[in-house]
């Protein structure tokens, strides 16, 4: 797996503007293959797992949760400043899901938008000042089989996360010219603020089920899911990688260098 990554200008403005943005074509072959076969495992044959992995950031999928592509957005959309260090992150894991989705299976709920002027507590926020910006809780979808367009990948209405008026009822309907989507191969990933109105679609692609993973970011100061992953999973993990499911709690919160004592 590669260890290098950063984001372009253009993707930033584009994530800032749009309130999503989708890299594709992040994982190999090999990575997207061994994903996928978990997925279907940890869903058809779960008590077959070692207990620790029976959840969507477990076995192979534990990579993705600190994969260099999301380490750099987070570090740039989400870490609190000056808490990212070499030992640990300045973010974490929220919770995290798994959806397998075959042809007919509906999820359209449209939910969100209008983050900008969301009050404290809320999580559904975004903030910003000239050059940067701050989107606490923040979703991150792994796409591990191609998504074709209008096929029922998740949908926004882009630039809602800003928005100052609530949207009118005929702006959650299914035809809506507003409503946004995306295309992309296995092993895409894609961003979104949970500040912008989005949602599940109906899955019309016959060929293939969709298999995304579901993961979500917060500050470190912050919880907005119950969501716990299961017991053992954390001591399982390398050190750095622990430091995403650390307290909820700013002070003194940086990871140090170990002692030397």
């Amino acid at each position: 797996m590669s260890t290098e990554f950063k984001l372009t200008d253009e993707q930033k403005y584009i994530f800032d503007l749009r309130g999503w943005l989708m890299i594709p074509a992040v994982l190999n072959e090999t990575q997207i293959e061994e994903m996928r076969e978990f997925c279907f495992r940890l869903v058809k044959d779960r008590d077959s797992l070692p207990e620790k992995d029976r959840s969507s950031v477990g076995g192979p999928l534990q990579e993705l949760t600190d994969h260099p592509v999301v380490v750099d957005f987070m570090d740039e959309f989400v870490s609190c400043p000056g808490y990212a260090s070499e030992y640990g992150y300045g973010f974490r894991v929220d919770g995290s899901f798994l959806s397998i989705r075959s042809k007919g299976n509906d999820n359209f709920r449209p939910h969100g938008g209008g983050g900008m002027l969301n009050m404290p507590g809320n999580h559904h926020i975004y903030r910003l000042y000239p050059g940067k910006v701050n989107c606490g809780l923040t979703r991150v979808v792994w796409e591990l089989n191609p998504v074709e367009k209008d096929s029922g990948g998740t949908m926004f209405i882009s630039g809602s996360h800003k928005t100052a008026f609530k949207s009118p009822p005929s702006i959650h309907e299914r035809d809506s010219e507003l409503w946004d989507g995306y295309e992309c191969p296995a092993g895409s990933v894609l961003f979104f603020t949970e500040a912008i109105t989005h949602t599940g679609a109906l899955w019309t692609n016959e060929k293939w089920e969709r298999v995304a993973v579901f993961n979500c970011y917060n500050t470190l100061g912050s919880k907005w899911h119950k969501w716990q992953p299961p017991e053992g999973y954390v001591e399982s993990l390398p050190a750095k990688r622990q430091t995403l499911f650390r307290g909820v709690y700013c002070q003194d919160n940086k990871i140090e260098p170990p002692s030397s004592d």
